[in-house]
């Protein structure tokens, strides 16, 4: 995966092959933003998971990271608990950016997940959110497949 640093530098792309999912990483100061495209649904799972676990990977030494969800049209369940389950283990700060309240917003409320999963309405908001510390739910209480 590559990924640019710094600010207004050109971001990488991720998983250019899939037109229904793309994504890119790009590395500021204060956090990494991963920036997707498309949808996620059970057809590419393994590739969203892929794609999340490569901009974790590539999160520096912020502890933060932005995923801004803007572009995507569809996002599963599966995919939505995918970050929660990562944001736990990671024990990153993830934020994400939705600025259209949505099924996705609606779905980490209702499942309690904004405590690792805050929904902002801006990039510019979410890279300013100060990184909390995680709570830790027993995984147990989810699976991951």
């Amino acid at each position: 995966m590559n990924t640019h640093s710094g600010h207004g530098d050109q971001p990488s792309r991720i998983d250019e092959t899939d037109s229904a999912l793309r994504a890119e990483v790009t590395l500021h100061h204060t956090a990494t933003v991963l920036h997707v495209h498309g949808e996620i649904d059970a057809c590419n799972l393994p590739r969203w998971r892929t794609i999340l676990d490569g901009a974790i990977t590539a999160e520096g030494e912020s502890g933060h990271l932005v995923i801004d969800i803007r572009d995507v049209t569809f996002m599963s369940c599966r995919a939505i608990l995918d970050m929660a389950t990562r944001a736990q283990q990671s024990q990153l700060r993830m934020s994400v950016v939705n600025p259209v309240p949505s099924v996705t917003n609606r779905i980490i409320v209702a499942a309690g997940l904004t405590e690792w999963l805050p929904v902002y309405p801006s990039r510019t908001e979410a890279l300013a959110a100060a990184p909390a510390p995680t709570r830790t739910i027993p995984p147990a209480s989810w699976t991951t497949t």
